[in-house]
């Protein structure tokens, strides 16, 4: 008999080694999601409403068992696999005095693309700039939006940053809404060199009433702005190596039979259950999702109706020649992708589509 402390030394050897591939697995799970680090938000934050819908429809399609390319955003016309909600990291400006032609509202707005890997491709990039909620029963003033770019870097001090290139002058009225403009190819010259991201100066002038007979105080006005004030920037990009082209078809596997023998090669249920991997803390939505695997035997006289290739067959029949030569295995022919809603370690909404991660059928190969 084995003495007590040996059996105990040995459970924890297991427990080390289940461990430390567990944290290999994560590991590399995490740099397929484009992630260094388990993220670790401090809350949810709100799923912007574009990322809400694309999700859910991508889900309604799959449950119905309709056909969809992952790979071509249908709400915004444009192709993506990988949806970035990124938030503000610029600060505001304040100024002590706000004379009537002065700007109401000043700040640097930054958003880091680091997360972009090189492998994707940029297909858009929609600032939003939210002006507070859109009413039509009190009017206020006409607003004017200016932005540049950032030609040199902000330094503390520095009251405001030196302004380039200037890429919107727009009158708005508000209150407004949510008003977007295209920075696709900044974002492009950002991604392909980082150091030129130096962030975007912002500049909202209040011009004047669109009701003559309304009266509005500039600095309530100015303050109100600054507390409702939020911007984001929707980064869309395509990565080619987890898109699958049209032209490629999966083979159409001929479904195994109803064996009566449980040990043939079949599809076994498998839930990945993210709240057990301790990811339901990041992971928006889904909860989990049935991945399911492949098991069981493949013997020669069934390998042929249990959905295998011709390669597969040739092995059968040289394992019964020679037993040295491997036997074939049961192996997933069919899979189907998921999409995930997460945050990553800026607490950034990422809505990422993933090829080959449900499998749907089983064969001998």
């Amino acid at each position: 008999m084995i003495p007590c402390l040996t059996i105990l030394a040995l459970r924890v050897l297991v427990t080390v080694s289940l461990g430390q591939t567990f944290q290999f697995q994560e590991h590399v799970f995490l740099q397929l999601l484009g992630l260094d680090k388990v993220p670790s938000p401090q809350k949810f934050q709100p799923v912007p409403s574009i990322l809400k819908r694309i999700f859910w429809d991508g889900e309604a399609a799959a449950t119905s068992g309709g056909s969809r390319d992952l790979c071509y955003l249908k709400d915004l016309s444009t192709r993506g696999n990988i949806l970035r909600h990124l938030l503000d990291q610029g600060l505001f400006l304040y100024s002590e005095k706000l004379p009537q032609a002065s700007p109401c509202l000043q700040k640097l707005l930054y958003f880091n693309l680091s997360a972009v890997q090189d492998t994707e491709q940029l297909t858009m990039a929609q600032l939003g700039l939210d002006l507070g909620p859109n009413t039509y029963y009190k009017l206020g003033p006409e607003l004017e939006l200016a932005l540049s770019l950032v030609q040199e870097p902000h330094v503390g001090g520095q009251s405001i940053p030196k302004p380039g290139k200037r890429l919107v002058l727009q009158s708005v009225p508000w209150p407004q809404g949510v008003v977007h403009f295209n920075l696709l190819d900044v974002a492009k010259v950002w991604n392909n060199n980082p150091r030129k991201n130096l962030g975007l100066l912002l500049e909202i002038l209040v011009k004047r009433t669109r009701d003559p007979g309304v009266n509005f105080q500039l600095q309530d006005t100015c303050a109100r702005l600054r507390q409702s004030f939020q911007a984001s920037l929707l980064l869309v990009s395509l990565n080619p190596e987890q898109c699958h082209p049209s032209s490629r078809r999966r083979r159409e596997a001929i479904p195994a039979p109803k064996a009566s023998c449980k040990n043939l090669c079949h599809r076994h249920q498998l839930f990945i259950n993210f709240r057990d991997l301790g990811w339901h803390k990041w992971i928006i939505a889904p909860k989990g999702f049935m991945a399911n695997y492949c098991h069981g035997d493949c013997p020669f006289s069934l390998t042929t109706s249990l959905n295998s290739s011709n390669y597969a067959f040739m092995q059968a029949l040289m394992h019964a020649v020679d037993p040295a030569v491997p036997q074939a295995v049961c192996i997933p022919t069919k899979l189907s992708p998921i999409s995930m809603l997460y945050q990553d370690n800026d607490d950034n909404v990422i809505l990422r589509h993933y090829e080959d991660m449900v499998v749907d059928e089983c064969g001998c190969g």
